[in-house]
């Protein structure tokens, strides 16, 4: 148990009731005034509230805001928010008497049904009004483009602050969200099951959601007296403890000695089954170590150099993390995802020009063009910003007929725009001797493939779920999208655009 600092105050001092509380750092705030900065021992967000409160008399609260790492900003949340070591959290209070807390505390819990009914009917009378292209489209499509898409969301965030201001509460942007998926049932997205199918529009959870985002970006063009709270520079002086080895000595010497066999043997028909078992025996080992040392590349692939000379381990593996989805990619990408995708890009004129002689084309070019389109429907954004034609390079790039696969590595001329593990095509799309490898340039790796672009893109995303690899930044949203068509669950932040696609794919016939 550690002890308190001498220095530490009486009211942050550790008590035998506090030891399992959650450690955070709140900030108060009285009609818009900082009355003081104290570190809490807090049990929920909810105890964090009444703690506050309790501190400040005859107050009663406006808003609860949490740090949200991703964005480096402080984003509203409500009193049911998952509370962690370390976290930030500001508490805007006001003097209210006693009738006021009552009346608020009634508004909050009845406005979402509320302003669900009262603003689905206006919803449309602001859009005649205001954008009258937006239903029209609706009504002859079924679906919205992303020009208009965003004018709706414009639309819908300028009536909403000029009703409630920069900063309305959860519940007010809940109910446009739901009044927008009211309206227009086809934006509706629920992946696997989950979801009410308007969190794409505001997410009342993780506070995202292209309401949040266009809020966000009103907000940085606010003179300071106009903002509610003032930024702070992010320190990140943490860092985690090491972990300590729990390997039972039997058990590690039994792995050790199925990882030695595993690289002694060589591919070959007589070897493949002692190879497979031998994956097999160092499975949950190996899983173990990854996630938790976090090794390179040439570090996995090291100690496991079967992965490099048989591809087809990296499908039993992938299909070991996932429950099975190992073939999914390949019987849906070009039997269910292609037509959709090529019919929701012949609604979108930037991008339907890359459709032109699509007919004509092979198989792996026409596999090569729909990636390209997707990196046009779900582009980088923020700081992983790049040009829409270096963006499709991350995933795959291509070097002149006759490259050694041992250049790729070597060559500083060779193509890499990624420090993440891409696809090099040896040759071009129109020629018939063309190569596909995967290379990772950083850690000296090629795994050279024998399969077309489609399934060469397949081995490529397994490789990142295997060795526990972030996306490229660039096509973090793309690489998303491909978690969908795996039927995986979603797990990067990057999502709202790819929910977007997603609905107007399954608007499509």
């Amino acid at each position: 148990m550690e002890a308190a600092s001498p220095g530490m105050s009486s009211d942050t001092s550790l008590t035998y009731d506090n030891l399992e509380s959650i450690k955070v750092l709140v900030t108060s705030f009285k009609d818009e005034k900082e009355t003081c900065k104290k570190i809490l021992y807090v049990n929920s967000a909810m105890d964090l509230v009444d703690q506050s409160l309790a501190q400040q008399t005859g107050c009663v609260l406006d808003r609860l805001l949490k740090y949200n790492t991703d964005f480096m900003e402080y984003i509203d949340v409500d009193t049911n928010v998952d509370v962690k070591d370390f976290d930030r959290f500001h508490v805007f209070m006001s003097a209210r008497g006693p009738q006021m807390e009552t009346c608020l505390r009634e508004t909050n819990q009845n406005q979402p049904t509320t302003n669900m009914e009262e603003h689905s009917q206006p919803l449309q009378s602001l859009l005649q009004k205001k954008a009258p292209q937006i239903p029209t489209e609706y009504e002859t499509t079924g679906i919205l483009s992303v020009p208009l898409r965003k004018l709706l969301v414009k639309t819908c965030i300028g009536d909403l602050v000029e009703r409630c201001g920069f900063y309305p509460l959860s519940a007010e942007k809940l109910a446009v969200a739901k009044s927008i998926i009211t309206t227009f049932q086809s934006l509706s997205v629920r992946v696997e099951g989950q979801g009410e199918g308007f969190e794409h529009y505001y997410d009342p959870v993780s506070h995202c959601g292209f309401l949040e985002t266009k809020l966000r970006n009103l907000r940085r063009n606010l003179e300071q007296g106009q903002r509610r709270y003032r930024k702070r520079k992010v320190t990140n002086d943490c860092t985690g403890p090491e972990k300590p080895d729990t390997t039972e000595d039997g058990h590690a010497s039994s792995t050790n000695e199925w990882a030695t066999l595993i690289k002694r043997l060589r591919p070959s028909a007589e070897n493949l089954s002692a190879i497979k078992s031998g994956m097999e025996k160092t499975y949950t080992c190996r899983r173990s170590w990854i996630t938790k040392d976090s090794p390179t590349v040439a570090e996995i692939f090291n100690e496991y150099p079967r992965f490099l000379d048989m591809p087809s381990l990296l499908d039993s593996e992938f299909g070991k993390l996932t429950g099975g989805k190992t073939d999914l990619f390949l019987r849906r990408w070009e039997a269910n995802i292609i037509p959709k995708l090529k019919s929701v890009a012949a609604l979108e004129p930037r991008v339907s020009s890359l459709l032109k002689g699509i007919e004509e084309k092979t198989e792996d070019d026409t596999c090569y063009t729909f990636l390209v389109l997707l990196t046009h429907l779900l582009p980088p954004v923020g700081a992983s910003r790049c040009s829409l034609r270096s963006a499709i390079t991350h995933l795959v790039d291509f070097t002149p007929p006759g490259t050694s696969i041992a250049s790729l590595c070597n060559d500083p001329a060779a193509p890499s725009t990624t420090h993440q593990p891409q696809l090099i095509c040896i040759g071009d799309l129109k020629w018939y001797n063309r190569a596909y490898v995967i290379v990772a340039k950083n850690d000296k790796v090629t795994i050279p493939l024998d399969d077309g672009l489609t399934c060469s893109v397949d081995k490529l995303f397994k490789l990142y779920w295997v060795c526990n690899l972030s996306y490229p930044a660039p096509l973090s949203s793309v690489f998303t999208f491909f978690e969908y068509v795996y039927d995986l669950p979603f797990s990067t932040q990057r999502k709202t655009k790819v929910l977007e696609l997603i609905s107007q794919l399954k608007a499509c016939k």
